[in-house]
């Protein structure tokens, strides 16, 4: 090698420890940048000369440059966020994000997103974030990836088609002593209505018995008749104050509210427990229905299965969408576009999306951000090793320039 040739060898060598420099000084400035990942750079040597030796040809190489700048899609450190639809992954994939009037799909490690004032779920530059339409009678998503938009601003309401009642009723009373316990219902336009249930001490015994009656709204008698469509509608103790028979009606509301119906009132209870007749004050110790009235949007949120829920001030929490992961099988080929985004390209291959926790995908961490996966300790010892390669390469330049100083002064 001429000296000449030391030179420019010399300058490989500065220009790609000062690119790598770059490169460091790029991840530690996005040390805070959620979902980041940081680069490493891959050096080769440029191709070498044939060269003359005293025991034959030999090669001599020209330098060295960076062959490749790999980003590294380890798992990020995890922080806890107060916002309910900021979502990290743990594991494989991307979430999907969309530019509204390019149309151009991105994908992004970053879940910190927001609702702007459509409605789209949208990350910080706006871009749409993709998922699918999830059929709240099955509780699976459907369909094709869409933009995730929130319309549905109210929760239709439900009409009571069940209710419970577990009283006890008091031993000690006389024939034709009455208790009275009521419970609001819903119609089918979610109107509110009263019923308020009457129970008459019948005859002592044992068996002691008890009728039941009701009425709506404080005034209309409801039709009542017992499981069987018919009957009495007694409810009969045994000496120990168990209920033994009755205490499962039909309250027939047909004609009597909008879209009524008969409804079920039992007063066993459906979680446990039963009417009683003890020596003591009568009194509801449990009432429930399952009807409700109309509600209106109070917030939104998104779950550890990357489910997207409405909830409601009627208390319905209803599943609207769900988030869809991409994976690719050379991720690190992707192209980097900046704003956390990167798309795909022919070398990483084609997006396989899905469900969160399917099909080699990440799961998702609801309330929660992945910070970048930057090591300052480790960048700052690539950062020493590249400044002394920096450094030598300098001085191997210096001291060719020594040296062809030497060679010119041989001619004074």
């Amino acid at each position: 090698m001429s000296i000449s040739s030391a030179m420019y060898t010399g300058l490989t060598g500065l220009n790609s420890n000062g690119e790598a420099m770059g490169v460091l000084g790029d991840n530690i400035a996005n040390l805070s940048t959620t979902g980041f990942k940081y680069s490493q750079v891959h050096f080769e040597d440029l191709m070498a000369q044939m060269v003359s030796t005293g025991s034959g040809p030999g090669q001599e190489g020209r330098g060295g440059r960076i062959s490749e700048i790999t980003p590294i899609f380890s798992q990020g450190s995890l922080e806890t966020s107060a916002d309910d639809v900021d979502v990290a992954i743990t594991g494989t994939g991307f979430l999907i994000v969309r530019e509204p009037t390019a149309q151009t799909v991105y994908y992004t490690r970053d879940g910190n997103f927001s609702l702007n004032k459509d409605g789209y779920l949208v990350n910080a530059h706006g871009y749409r974030v993709q998922g699918k339409v999830m059929d709240p009678s099955t509780g699976t998503a459907t369909g094709t990836d869409v933009d995730i938009v929130i319309q549905q601003n109210f929760s239709p309401p439900s009409p009571t088609e069940n209710m419970d009642m577990v009283l006890n009723l008091d031993a000690n009373a006389a024939i034709g002593d009455t208790y009275s316990s009521a419970l609001a219902i819903y119609d089918s336009q979610g109107n509110s209505h009263s019923v308020n249930m009457t129970f008459t001490r019948a005859t002592t015994g044992p068996p002691d018995t008890w009728t039941a009656a009701g009425t709506l709204d404080g005034a209309t008698v409801i039709p009542i008749t017992d499981s069987g469509g018919g009957g009495p509608t007694a409810m009969t103790f045994n000496a120990q104050g168990t209920l033994t028979a009755g205490g499962d009606y039909s309250l027939d509301l047909t004609g009597l509210v909008p879209g009524g119906a008969p409804v079920r009132l039992l007063m066993t209870g459906t979680n446990g427990g039963s009417t009683t007749q003890y020596a003591a004050s009568s009194v509801t110790n449990y009432a429930s229905q399952d009807g409700y009235g109309p509600g209106y949007l109070q917030r939104v949120s998104i779950n550890n299965e990357g489910v997207i829920t409405g909830n409601y001030s009627n208390g319905q929490i209803i599943p609207l969408y769900q988030l869809t992961l991409a994976r690719f099988n050379a991720p690190t080929k992707l192209h980097r576009e900046g704003s956390n985004a990167y798309t795909e390209t022919q070398d990483s291959g084609v997006p396989l999306t899905g469900q969160p926790g399917t099909n080699g995908l990440g799961s998702i961490t609801a309330n929660s951000l992945e910070q970048s996966n930057v090591d300052l300790g480790e960048q700052f010892v690539h950062m020493i090793i590249y400044q002394r390669a920096f450094q030598a390469n300098s001085r191997v330049i210096t001291t060719s320039d020594t040296l062809l100083e030497e060679v010119l002064s041989l001619k004074r």
